[in-house]
């Protein structure tokens, strides 16, 4: 096909090129200033998904002013010169003196000096605080229904994206340009002192800790070694002027890309593309610099005790995103383990050889590498894992398996069929498209090369694969050992106590009153459309619910067992062996996961407190075979004991740690203060119920649970009574279910008195918060109220708990509180909050906390954005169409006959703001609560925290089950 290049602004009409069916939408042009425009047409979707990307990350990053890239996306919500901007003429002066101390402080070597500035820098602030609105950018967005108004950054790109309803496009065009004119780094003080908390944050997760020592030994020599949220020590030493100059040197037009997907229409709009996005003035990009590639020779080990268990991590060169061999690459690496579990590395697993295995490539724009990673078979008699040594051999002889071309042809054929399946299933999705067409913009590639990924992929031959696999799976690797220990909290950033920011109350700028008035499109109520989910039953009590599939040929098929965990306590084990299981008499594990894998199926088994599930996906030219191996796989299931040693095994592994994992604590204390002893961590298997499991009684706990009545979604092309035919012959259904009485609540604790639950951990560098308050039955009438409130005291950037606790006061990195709902009408609410902040700042954020849930403030101005907000979300937000079926079930079961927002818009339109507050006062204020902090006690004073409630100090064995405990 012809190479996709890009046309001018003037021949978007004449865009026509040879795409794919689901790429005919796709529009791609450039502004005069050199800034590229993708836009993806698809008039089904209720809204649009916006994203502004650039081409550069922390690879751009000054090698002594690490973090750059970071920050500077944190300081692009603060406004511009004149979003956000009270009083422009009167606060430059303001902002330029703190850039200049921000210089002087860089520059000063004694600490006591340093300080002296810092508390200079924070006494300017804040009076520049009292000219601007640091988050008007936000509020804005929320104005016109922005939904999940974020940013990220990465190692090579930054971007920034939401999603907003269709008729919003002038607005989300002119805000979304404004913000790159002339930005104004506001509140840059608080802002770092987030940036310390996300840092410190970061510390406690031994996943972050660990990706980062594979990095710094696998990309030695690259900023890809580097942490993106950059160096402590640089965290510790900013200057502003280098942010500034990071900003005008890499956030040029011709190193940025516009992206719009969904229900748009590029020609009415590209010229307001134009007028938005293309007075952004033109300039150049610094050229890039260059680092040498990673030279492995041999075998080089190295050791890092960082981790909860142990596992290797076998580091080989690779290529970067673009190369010729990434695909051919990643089919090898398929090889070694994939979705279907058909890999070499996959057997390891099933025959009990290893607890896990895992193979991918990183293709980054620059370097790439390729990542096998296991962890040693833990041993459930002598309680100990295997060591890194045995699973490196074990991985290594997987491994030359590939690399001397020993698979099947049929094995190739498989996973390239399926990488087809799971792109046009992730085709679905606005997002998904947008960020497809941002990484061809980050990488440079052709998009004509990116819509033909499945004709590439299909193109790849056997011997392509061989090639790779010989050529870069070869003897020159790393071998990265992770072994148990604790992680290093020596790099922790201490956080400067300074003034909160106090913004005028009730303001907003020149801009913000014109944006206000800006006219928008015509607001089409378009309620979701349930007359096309087909229902029709199975045997006495079974159904199945129909939705069809409009896009492509993949199916997907959801059969739900009524029973659960709840009343099979062992079913989520049993569960997770089907996923390891074969068929009786017919079928070894590795053989049923061949036959599926010939079928281009993939199948997944899980259970919850519920239910069971059984998600099938694949083509529907083989979906009666797939059904009929299902059937009689769930039938006559053979689970394998070296498996159920593996699951055992790990379980038993998890539990030996969770007393050292800070996270898993933290989780374990958050279920305590709502569940009490019906926590999922006290009320599980013990550990000799789970030493002593046997076969039998898991095989009979899934004949069991499939005995009940089953809820079939499926989701396909072929009309409804022929996937009916299908389904109803090939199930596994039996006639005369038993009922089901799922799903149900779990029972909530009950509250008598104001009570804080400490529980004292000194490896935590970050205290975790947890708020726990009962309210009222569920009746769907008070819908709008909950989430109005929610909005108000949680909503973004512009809800109370993020505006007081972290934009003003810079305590925590997240904050938010937000009423949680039953799945059964009449059971009980209840407001659920959560924030992470500092361990020396636990008192004063708690403070901060307990004043907005005691006494909530007031701010009616705010009234017309959450009303505004909430009915755009009511319009745009509709589900998938293989989602669809769900959807209205969970509907009806709350209570309504359809969208609810049909019933609620009127409700929102009535909508004031003494409603909130009457909403507050009758259901949150003066309730009692229960309060979970995790941290470290010399750093809380806990006398102090008892004027919010009584003190009941909590150890390791109260949050977890310790009967007939092995530990």
């Amino acid at each position: 096909m012809k190479s996709f290049q890009f046309k001018s602004l003037l021949l978007l009409a004449a865009l026509i090129i040879s795409l794919p069916s689901f790429g005919q939408g796709l529009k791609a042009f450039k502004l005069k200033n050199g800034l590229s425009v993708y836009i993806w047409e698809d008039n089904t979707k209720s809204d649009v998904f916006g994203i502004v990307g650039v081409r550069t990350g922390s690879v751009n990053d000054p090698q002594e002013y690490t973090g750059l890239a970071h920050y500077l996306e944190h300081v692009m919500f603060k406004g511009t010169d004149k979003i956000g901007a009270l009083d422009w003429a009167a606060e430059e002066p303001i902002y330029q003196q703190i850039i200049a101390k921000y210089d002087e402080m860089a520059g000063e070597a004694d600490p006591a000096k340093k300080e002296a500035i810092s508390k200079e820098i924070n006494e300017l602030t804040v009076e520049a605080g009292k000219l601007s609105m640091p988050t008007e950018f936000s509020n804005l967005m929320e104005s016109i229904g922005g939904k999940n108004v974020n940013a990220g950054t990465s190692f090579d790109l930054t971007y920034y994206h939401n999603s907003f309803p269709a008729y919003q496009i002038n607005k989300w065009l002119e805000i979304s340009s404004q913000r790159f004119m002339h930005p104004v780094f506001r509140s840059f003080q608080s802002e770092l002192e987030n940036v310390y908390e996300e840092y410190n944050m970061y510390q406690d997760n031994p996943s972050s800790v660990k990706s980062n020592f594979i990095r710094s030994k696998a990309f030695e020599g690259h900023p890809y070694s580097r942490d993106i949220i950059g160096l402590p020590e640089h965290l510790k030493n900013p200057r502003l002027s280098k942010l500034i100059e990071f900003y005008d040197n890499w956030y040029t037009p011709e190193n940025m890309v516009l992206i719009l997907v969904g229900n748009v229409n590029a020609q009415q709009i590209s010229g307001r593309i134009n007028a938005a996005f293309g007075r952004l003035p033109k300039k150049a990009t610094p050229a890039r610099k260059t680092y040498p590639d990673l030279d492995i020779k041999g075998r080089t080990q190295y050791t890092a005790k960082i981790g909860y268990y142990p596992s290797v991590v076998l580091v080989y060169k690779g290529v970067p995103a673009g190369h010729a061999d990434e695909k051919p690459l990643e089919i090898a690496m398929s090889l070694l383990s994939n979705g279907s579990h058909t890999g070499t590395l996959d057997k390891l697993t099933l025959d009990g050889e290893l607890t896990d295995g895992g193979a991918s490539s990183q293709n980054f724009r620059e370097q790439g590498r390729n990542i096998v990673e296991v962890i040693p078979l833990y041993d459930e008699n002598q309680r100990r894992f295997e060591s890194n040594k045995s699973a490196e051999k074990k991985a290594l002889k997987a491994i030359e398996k590939i690399a001397n071309g020993e698979f099947e042809d049929w094995q190739i054929n498989a996973i390239k069929t399926n990488m087809c399946r799971d792109f046009d299933l992730q085709m679905e999705s606005n997002r998904y498209k947008g960020m497809v067409l941002m990484d061809a913009f980050m990488n440079e590639e052709d998009l004509g090369k990116v819509l033909n990924y499945k004709e590439e992929v299909m193109a790849i031959t056997n011997e392509d694969v061989k090639r790779v696999a010989k050529e870069y799976l070869n003897n020159n690797y790393l071998a990265l050992y992770v072994e148990k220990g604790k992680l290093d909290k020596g790099s922790k950033i201490q956080k400067p106590g300074y003034k909160p920011i106090e913004p005028p109350v009730g303001k907003q700028s020149l801009y913000a009153t014109q944006f206000k008035t800006m006219p928008f499109g015509h607001v089409d109520e378009k309620f979701i459309d349930f007359s096309d989910v087909k229902i029709k039953s199975l045997n006495d009590r079974s159904k199945m619910y129909y939705t069809q599939n409009p896009e492509n040929n993949v199916f997907s098929l959801t059969l739900r067992y009524g029973v659960g965990e709840r009343e099979f306590p062992k079913l989520g084990i049993a569960a997770d062996l089907m996923n390891s299981a074969g068929i009786m008499g017919t079928y070894e594990p590795q053989q049923l996961k061949e036959e599926l894998s010939k079928l281009n199926a993939a199948c997944q088994v899980w259970a919850s407190d519920d239910y069971l599930y059984i998600m099938m996906r694949g083509y529907e030219e083989t979906l009666p075979q797939a059904c009929q191996l299902l059937s009689r796989q769930i039938l006559m299931p053979k689970l394998d004991e070296k498996q159920l040693s593996r699951i055992k095994g790990s379980l038993m592994g998890t539990r030996q740690q969770r007393k050292d994992n800070v996270n898993t604590l933290a989780n374990a204390l958050s279920q305590y203060i709502r569940y009490q002893d019906k926590s999922s961590y006290i009320d599980e298997l013990t550990d000799k119920q789970l030493y002593e499991l046997q076969i039998s009684e898991l095989t009979g706990d899934i004949n069991r649970a499939s005995n009940y009545e089953a809820e079939i979604f499926y989701c396909g092309t072929m009309p409804f009574d022929n996937a009916y035919d299908i389904l109803s012959k090939n199930l596994p259904l039996v006639a005369n279910e038993r009922p089901s009485s799922s799903p149900q609540d779990k029972p909530m604790a009950a509250v008598s008195e104001n009570t804080i639950y400490f529980l004292p951990n000194s490896d935590a560098e970050q205290a975790q918060i947890f708020l726990y308050l009962p309210m009222d039955k569920y009746d769907k009438q008070d819908d709008v109220l909950r989430d109005a409130f929610d909005q108000y005291f949680s909503g973004s950037f512009n809800g109370l708990m993020i505006n007081e606790i972290r934009e003003k006061r810079s305590m925590a990195y997240y904050a938010g509180a937000y009423i949680m709902t039953p799945s059964l009408p009449g059971n009980q609410t209840y407001l659920y909050g959560h924030l992470g902040t500092q361990n020396d700042k636990v008192n004063d954020a708690m403070d901060v906390f307990m004043g907005l849930l005691t006494d909530m403030p007031k701010n009616p101005e705010r009234i017309d954005n959450i009303k505004s907000y909430l009915r755009q979300e009511a319009l745009s937000s509709h589900p998938d169409f293989r989602d669809k079926a769900q959807y209205l079930k969970i509907f009806e079961r709350m209570g309504y006959k359809g969208d609810p927002a049909q019933e609620n818009l009127p409700k929102i339109d009535a909508l004031t703001f003494d409603d909130i507050v009457k909403f507050y006062e009758q259901h949150i204020k003066g309730k009692k609560y229960s309060i979970g902090i995790i941290g470290n006690p010399k750093s809380i004073d806990t006398e102090k925290l008892g004027k919010y409630g009584k003190v009941v100090k909590l150890n390791e064995r109260k949050i977890f089950n310790t009967k007939d405990t092995l530990f």
